[in-house]
């Protein structure tokens, strides 16, 4: 299965609270309801944002940052500095619609399992990446705010 990439200047489409002139916002939707194809959706994302990591590594680079919003099943994917505070110019974001569904009417168990799912798939992913490797960044990954992420 292949995504449809949109994208959005200035507003992340599945955050509309998260507004920031400086930052394009590369989105897609997911349909995926098996595992297979949920993982193979989130190695798309991750490509698109290595795709971007060329425009978006500066000298302030410091962290790629994996985020799971565990309650919208949403994946978003930055390039940001050492306090994980100014993202760069691209953003990637992709929800998971179907997954979304499932996981509203899952118990606690559930969704910690799938949040493992998605940090291993992205530590999985990343360490494989010759692309990733090319650049001195570390990968980082939270299911919560930012001030409790931890590295992949």
């Amino acid at each position: 299965m292949s995504l449809n990439w949109s994208l959005s200047e200035g507003e992340n489409p599945f955050a509309p609270e998260e507004q920031c002139a400086t930052n394009r916002f590369h989105f897609a939707e997911s349909s995926a309801t098996e595992d297979g194809a949920l993982k193979d959706d989130m190695e798309e994302a991750l490509e698109k944002a290595m795709a971007l990591l060329n425009a978006n590594v500066k000298n302030e680079s410091r962290y790629f940052l994996v985020e799971w919003d565990r309650e919208n099943a949403v994946l978003r994917l930055a390039v940001t500095n050492d306090r994980k505070e100014q993202d760069a110019a691209d953003v990637v974001t992709c929800r998971f619609a179907a997954l979304q569904q499932r996981l509203q009417t899952a118990d606690e168990a559930a969704v910690e399992a799938c949040s493992d799912k998605v940090n291993f798939c992205a530590k999985d992913y990343l360490s494989t990446c010759t692309g990733f490797m090319d650049y001195s960044l570390v990968a980082m990954y939270t299911d919560g705010p930012r001030s409790e992420v931890r590295m992949l």
